[in-house]
């Protein structure tokens, strides 16, 4: 046997054994494109990435534009993940901004 027809094997095995939600979920992705054997993410770049290092700095010249005061610590990591998610055209970031940006142009008009 092969190292691929063994791969593929392990990978029906993996499927078939999840729950019908998983694979549903796998199917909408498609299952040609899973792959179940990949290394998670380091969660180090997470918080030391280029993106990471960027939303943080521009967080703080933010702060230092309205006067310095710093939000709760709620308040700042929500506009952290929302500007790391800007950097790396994250879809919901992206959402997220046009609507307040839409907001911003309309809310006058109401």
């Amino acid at each position: 046997m092969s190292d691929r027809e063994e791969y593929e094997l392990k990978k029906k095995a993996i499927f078939d054994s999840m729950s019908k939600r998983g694979r549903e979920r796998i199917l909408r992705i498609g299952y040609e494109n899973w792959e179940p054997f990949e290394e998670p993410k380091d969660p180090r770049d997470r918080i030391f990435g280029g993106a990471s290092i960027k939303a943080g700095e521009l967080l703080r010249r933010y702060y230092e534009s309205v006067g310095g005061r710093e939000e709760s610590v709620a308040m700042n990591k929500e506009l952290f993940e929302l500007c790391r998610g800007l950097l790396q055209d994250d879809s919901r970031a992206r959402v997220i901004y046009d609507f307040c940006t839409w907001y911003r142009e309309n809310a006058e008009q109401s």
